[in-house]
């Protein structure tokens, strides 16, 4: 049969991806499954060539931006040091369709979050007979792994940031730098409608979410989102080719988002964001990074606290490095991560 007789279906296609990430390893995992976190069923993904290799959860950002239906085009990688879990948090991603949204509106919340995410750690550590894992969060997701590993830090081998949320007034931050680039780059359209948002953000905490999209509008367009893209449309197509989603699953993914987003964003964590860890603590920034300010992080990092603390900048990425510079991305994992499993067992 000739399998380039003809224009590959996308059923076809994710069925190629399927099969080229198919783990055929003896002792290897690769697992798609609900489990019941904190009374709600939820879905992770459990992928690794090796079962005796270090676990390393994944916090998706967004929120409800799962990255389980993207990881097929940069984890493959990890999973031959890793065992790699992708979480879908509660209500978001292949959650969505079975959710009772009324039920759903009054349990999100911040808290409701991070404690079903303890309630994963320890579900993670019994099945793989791990006492410890790594934890990584991502953009919105690392406002709750930096906070789990100040407070869980005898499960964790260390934690890692990417996109990190730092706290203080990033969203000043990022209008400002927008503003000097668009300034430098004598960018008029661009400046009419930045300061037509001023003042920005607003001072009692209640800048609009039109004003917070417009913002990002300009970001991207300089980098801030996916380095030498203005856009990111080619991140929000991954799923699309996803053989861990369904197509009634990629759909609502329309939907779940921004109502999700919604009435979390206001509900967002009181407490704020540590500075001591007694675990070490890594973060994997793009130095264009305009969604969570490269410069609020590298602020951050000078403050902390811990064993060991490191900040990794790559140069030519935005908001998404393990996409954007996947080799040097996997290169940290490896030669500054996964030596610690060794390390701290």
């Amino acid at each position: 049969m000739d399998v380039f007789a003809q224009e590959p279906s996308l059923s076809q296609s994710k069925e190629w991806i399927r099969g080229l990430r198919e783990i055929h390893t003896p002792n290897g995992i690769e697992t798609l499954e609900q489990v019941e976190l904190n009374g709600a069923k939820q879905w992770i993904s459990i992928r690794g060539k090796d079962r005796n290799n270090p676990v390393l959860l994944v916090l998706h950002g967004g929120p409800a931006n799962p990255l389980m239906p993207a990881a097929w085009a940069y984890q493959t990688s990890w999973e031959d040091f890793f065992t790699v879990v992708n979480w879908d948090q509660r209500g978001s991603g292949k959650n969505w369709i079975s959710s009772d949204t009324t039920q759903l509106a009054d349990e999100l919340s911040f808290r409701t979050l991070i404690q079903d995410a303890y309630v994963l750690v320890d579900y993670l550590r019994e099945k793989l007979e791990k006492d410890k894992i790594f934890l990584m969060g991502y953009s919105d997701g690392s406002s709750l792994g930096i906070r789990m590993a100040a407070r869980i830090p005898q499960k964790l081998h260390a934690y890692i940031g990417v996109g990190q949320m730092a706290g203080g007034n990033p969203e000043k931050v990022i209008y400002d730098q927008v503003m000097r680039l668009a300034e430098v780059d004598g960018n008029e359209t661009a400046l009419n409608e930045l300061r037509t948002l001023a003042p920005y953000p607003a001072t009692d905490g209640s800048t609009p979410m039109r004003k917070l999209i417009a913002v990002r509008k300009w970001s991207r367009y300089y980098n801030g989102g996916w380095y030498g893209k203005p856009y990111f449309f080619f991140y929000y197509s991954l799923p699309n080719l996803s053989p861990e989603y369904s197509d009634q699953e990629i759909k609502s993914l329309d939907v779940s988002m921004p109502w999700i987003t919604r009435r979390l964003l206001p509900k967002g964590p009181v407490a704020e964001i540590p500075e001591e860890f007694q675990i070490p603590v890594f973060f994997m920034m793009g130095r264009h990074d305009l969604h969570t300010p490269y410069l609020s992080v590298e602020d951050y990092v000078k403050r902390i606290k811990a064993p060991q603390k490191l900040l990794f900048t790559f140069e030519y990425s935005g908001h998404m490095p393990f996409l954007e510079e996947q080799g040097k991305f996997l290169m940290v994992l490896v030669n500054q991560v996964f030596p610690l499993s060794q390390e701290r067992k």
